[in-house]
C-alpha cells in the first residue's frame, strides 16, 4: 500500500507540474507541445496503473487448502533493478519503467538517456517528493556504454528494464544470461 500511495502522489505531482515537465520535454528532447502533453499524461497513467497493480498483485492472497493448513501466495521484489530509458520518450518510458520496478518492491537505479538527463532528474525529484525513499531510488545519468554498460555487468543488479536498440538489448540479455549461467 505504501508503494502504491507514493505512485499515486507522484501522479498528482506530475499533474501539478505539467507545464514545467512539458517545457523540459520540448527544450531537452525537441518534442512538440502536443507530444509533450501526451507524454506527461502517459507518465501519470503509468504511475496510477502501477499503483493499482501493486495493490492487486502484492497483497498476500490466502489460497484454499486442507483443513488446518494455511496456504498463502505473496509476491516480492527481486532486488536492485536498473531502468535504462530512451531519448525519444524521456518522461513516459522513464517513469513507466521506474514505477513498475518500484511497485514490485525493487530498489531502482534510474539511468535516463544521455540526451535527456534533466527530464529524468526532475521525474526522480518528484518521485522522492512523493515519498519514495532516497535509499530506494537513485538517478545515475551518463553515457550508454560508460554508465549503462557497467551497471548491467554489476552482479548486484538483479534485473534490467531497457527500451532502446535491438543490438543493445541483445548485449544486455547476453550479459545477464552469462551471469546466471
Amino acid at each position: 500500500e505504501n508503494r502504491a500511495a507514493c505512485l499515486d502522489r507522484t501522479a498528482e505531482l506530475m499533474e501539478q507540474h505539467c507545464e514545467e515537465l512539458m517545457g523540459l520535454i520540448v527544450a531537452e528532447a525537441g518534442r512538440t507541445i502536443d507530444d509533450a502533453l501526451s507524454e506527461v499524461r502517459e507518465a501519470v497513467d503509468f504511475c496510477r496503473y502501477y499503483a493499482q497493480q501493486a495493490r492487486a498483485q502484492f497483497s498476500v492472497q490466502v489460497l484454499p487448502g486442507p483443513t488446518g493448513e494455511l496456504n498463502e501466495l505473496s509476491m516480492h521484489g527481486r532486488g536492485v533493478f536498473l531502468c535504462i530509458s530512451p531519448w525519444n520518450f524521456p518522461l513516459a518510458i522513464f517513469v513507466g519503467q521506474v514505477s513498475a520496478a518500484l511497485a514490485a518492491g525493487n530498489s531502482v537505479i534510474a539511468k535516463p538517456a544521455e540526451q535527456t538527463p534533466l527530464i529524468g532528474a526532475r521525474a526522480v525529484q518528484l518521485l522522492l517528493e512523493a515519498g519514495v525513499p532516497g535509499d530506494v531510488l537513485h538517478l545515475l545519468p551518463g553515457g550508454g556504454a560508460s554508465v549503462g554498460g557497467r551497471l548491467v555487468q554489476d552482479p548486484r543488479v538483479t534485473g534490467v528494464c531497457f527500451t532502446g536498440s535491438t543490438l543493445t538489448a541483445r548485449t544486455i540479455n547476453l550479459e545477464l544470461a552469462q551471469r546466471e549461467g
